[in-house]
């Protein structure tokens, strides 16, 4: 089982799709009206967006630590691969 679910690409899926599930339940618990692109647009215009991906990127870190304890070698490189990727592009909405 280890060899099958230990390689980089899958980390980097698993990486890139945690902040985003957690983003959308944030979203879905909020009960907005609004629909979710219109969120969106009214978190990149409030200049919020990097907040609540910053709170999406906790979610690696549990993963990141799970794969990291079971001794897998190429899913915690992948996952921090991802988180790396997101926080520039959370410094860069944070910047501009």
């Amino acid at each position: 089982m280890k060899q099958k679910i230990d390689k980089l690409w899958i980390g980097a899926l698993i990486g890139a799709l945690i902040p985003l599930i957690i983003f959308i339940v944030l979203y879905f618990q909020q009960g907005i009206a609004d629909s979710f692109f219109t969120f969106i647009g009214n978190l990149f215009q409030q200049r919020l967006l990097s907040a609540f991906l910053r709170i999406g990127l906790i979610g690696n870190l549990a993963i990141f630590l799970v794969a990291f304890n079971l001794h897998q070698d190429k899913l915690p490189k992948g996952i921090l691969l991802s988180t790396i990727i997101y926080g520039m592009f959370i410094v860069y909405m944070y910047i501009w």
